[in-house]
């Protein structure tokens, strides 16, 4: 398979228009954050005011508690396990390998959604801008709908976390 970088599992938070992705949640997310970022797929990630990691779930709906401090969150970015259930890096790899790829200021996205389709069809896989994908993912996901098997895989990618202050996102509420 594929080597992989950070970049091919991962967009940073100073890369996203955090507040525009949320609004696509209807108001899902509430109360003070601070932007971590996303998985390739949508997967927004971000921190709250007592300290604990969350992840809006693009697949299957919902906001996750991810780790209970940002420094477990960093310990769990490292883990194979993790990438591979929360990141979908075998997948990634695979849409690396058959050369499927996407720009700044796109994510992978399905059509059809895996919440209709009922797992994930990685033949479907296409780029799409942020917010495009955002849009079907929160209507579909927010209906109850079942939840998309997730892939498991065997590769890792370590991540190395930004020590700088993420600055304010326009349209969220941020830590101070």
């Amino acid at each position: 398979m594929s080597a992989l970088s950070w970049e091919d599992l991962f967009v940073d938070a100073r890369h996203l228009d955090f507040g525009a992705l949320l609004a696509e949640w209807g108001g899902l997310v509430g109360g003070p954050i601070r932007p971590i970022g996303a998985s390739v797929f949508g997967d927004l990630f971000f921190e709250r005011r007592t300290g604990e990691v969350e992840k809006l779930d693009v697949l299957e709906g919902g906001v996750h508690r991810v780790a209970a401090t940002f420094d477990e969150f960093t310990t769990l970015m490292n883990s194979v396990e993790w990438q591979t259930h929360n990141l979908l890096s075998e997948g990634v790899a695979l849409l690396k390998e058959r050369g499927v790829t996407r720009n700044t200021g796109q994510f992978f996205g399905f059509a059809p959604h895996p919440v209709l389709a009922g797992k994930i069809v990685w033949s479907s896989v296409m780029p799409l801008d942020f917010v495009v994908w955002k849009y079907p993912s929160g209507q579909l996901t927010l209906n109850d709908r079942k939840p998309a098997a997730r892939m498991v895989s065997t590769k890792q990618v370590r991540w190395t976390p930004c020590q700088k202050p993420i600055p304010a996102v326009a349209g969220v509420t941020t830590l101070s």
